[in-house]
């Protein structure tokens, strides 16, 4: 087996490490070319280490939840109750208590149920409504069964649902951001080594935002010659591959084992403490696309087919015309404001109009704001050693010289897209959907990617919420593609209040000096290793 130096010891596995939201929609280069492009990374953690951060965490969730239940439930029942003091605070206790306790059996602090956020607030609810009930005995107990406090044991269920709904999307959020800088990644071992674990391997290297770092792969002989920058065991050398290192958790790509070989390679995991995640291999498949459906006793999966109702494509058009109707007379000051300032700086025109790939492949014009200098198009050759992105044909750059001054706190406010709502109401583009690409870009895209334009391009869209700041052109790719497959008003509504969250952080920090400003590392990290091994949590 592949030795690994400064590796942490093999203490026992027993935290709970929180896991990827999605992996579906994985390109598939082979290993040879990902061995090109991902290297081993940062050592890992010692393992206590390690623990000592997932409790930290737990404990940050559970002091949240503490003060949503206590402010929730307490309000209502010393404002409105008709109990006397001693006995509210009881009967606040009581319901804060019950609350709590159910969080705590309902897995609220485990990686399994925080990883799906849609299970982990309809739990939340759960324990809250079990709160409110308890409030409401305990109170109909404390007034001899006079007085049932009704009223603030549903203002509170509802009120501490909210909260702690909100404080946990926010965790995430600030996770999920702090993952991207390299932070609290944990380290997995891969169990396949074929093309399908090559793409894991390559998304979970291109996007560190799910919080993985990958420190090992078992597999057949044959195909671990073509591993040979990472650690590498046999099949039969797993566990201890995962004490030298340092990794709690397995990831088991389906397509490259067989039956018998998953099997001891599962009961194998667990007996040594390690958590076990399944990848079936299903591409640019939701999660709330499948489900189990055991056949005796076996697990089997069915897969739902994505085919919204009719009345969805006629609400989301329906939505975009009320949204754009009201906002665009709401935001008129703001863009005649924005238009005189961009006028004055250097006499240029306000709106630029670019050509980009619409629905179904048409090429059509959308609007925004100019924040580059007029004559930017001309300039973009010259500053091809700047583009951030990675093995794509789109562009960006931090620092790109022909933004102007108030271009860049448009851009940072993401009010120079305020125009696009014009192109939203006159059916060119919707508020949710697949980033709008120009032609050059769409003509370097295969045919998988072209299926992108089935769908209006949206102002705002998962890839913008998930993986904006990311450089990766795979990311990009997965999130449009996965965002076209799997559609809903719901996702929509998801999403809408992703971006009204990322906006508002962007617009406090681009006017907060140097808020706009990339940061600069300190020379003595500039060669340092870009994904920090640290633990995880929920992303």
């Amino acid at each position: 087996m592949a030795s690994v130096t400064n590796a942490s010891s093999s203490a026992p596995k027993d935290g709970s490490p929180y896991s990827v939201d999605e992996t579906p929609g994985l390109a598939a280069p082979g290993p040879r070319e990902v061995s090109a492009v991902v290297g081993l990374g940062p050592r890992p953690v010692p393992a206590a280490q390690r623990r000592r951060s997932e409790e930290s965490f737990r404990e940050q969730l559970f002091l949240g939840d503490l003060a949503a239940t206590s402010l929730a439930f307490g309000l209502p029942m010393f404002f409105q109750s008709q109990l006397r003091e001693t006995r509210s605070v009881a009967v606040w206790l009581a319901a804060v208590v019950a609350t709590l306790y159910v969080i705590k059996l309902a897995g609220l602090y485990r990686s399994w149920v925080c990883s799906e956020f849609s299970r982990q607030a309809a739990r939340i609810i759960g324990a809250t409504a079990v709160g409110g009930l308890v409030l409401i005995a305990a109170g109909w107990l404390a007034g001899f069964l006079s007085t049932v406090p009704a009223g603030p044991a549903i203002e509170g269920a509802i009120t501490a649902s909210f909260l702690m709904i909100a404080l946990r999307w926010r965790f995430r959020r600030w996770l999920k951001n702090k993952r991207a800088d390299g932070h609290y990644l944990q380290t997995v071992v891969l169990v396949g080594s074929n093309e399908d674990a090559a793409a894991m391997r390559q998304m979970l290297a291109d996007e560190p935002e799910l919080g993985y770092r990958v420190g090992g792969v078992v597999g057949k002989p044959a195909q671990l010659a073509l591993w040979q920058d990472i650690p590498h065991a046999p099949l039969a050398e797993l566990v201890p591959l995962a004490d030298e290192v340092g990794a709690g958790n397995v990831i088991l790509v389906g397509s490259a084992m067989t039956s018998a070989e998953s099997t001891a390679a599962v009961r194998e995991c667990l007996a040594a403490g390690l958590h076990v995640q399944f990848w079936p291999g299903l591409a640019e498949v939701l999660s709330s696309r499948i489900r189990t459906a055991p056949v005796s006793g076996l697990p089997m999966l069915y897969v739902e087919a994505h085919k919204p109702p009719k009345w969805h494509t006629v609400a989301k058009r329906a939505i975009d015309i009320a949204a754009a109707s009201i906002l665009l007379p709401l935001v008129a000051p703001v863009l005649l404001t924005a238009a005189i300032i961009i006028r004055l700086e250097d006499g240029g025109p306000v709106i630029y109009r670019h050509r980009v790939i619409g629905r179904n492949g048409v090429e059509t014009d959308v609007l925004k704001l100019r924040t580059m200098v007029p004559n930017a198009a001309t300039l973009l050759d010259d500053l091809s050693a700047m583009n951030e992105r990675k093995g794509g044909p789109l562009f960006k750059s931090s620092n790109d010289p022909r933004v102007t001054r108030i271009g860049r706190i448009l851009r940072g406010t993401s009010l120079d897209e305020l125009p696009q709502l014009w192109d939203v109401l006159t059916g060119r583009m919707s508020l949710v959907g697949p980033r709008f690409a120009l032609p050059k870009e769409a003509a370097q895209f295969d045919e998988e990617l072209q299926r992108r334009t089935i769908m209006r391009p949206g102002i705002t869209g998962l890839w913008q919420t998930e993986a904006r700041d990311n450089p990766s052109f795979s990311a990009y790719r997965r999130l449009d593609l996965l965002y076209v497959d799997n559609w809903s008003l719901g996702l929509d509504l998801v999403i809408l209040v992703n971006t009204a969250h990322a906006v508002s952080v962007r617009a406090v920090r681009a006017l907060l000096p140097r808020g706009g400003q990339p940061k600069e590392k300190p020379a003595a990290e500039a060669d340092s290793p870009a994904l920090a091994e640290t633990p995880g949590a929920d992303s």
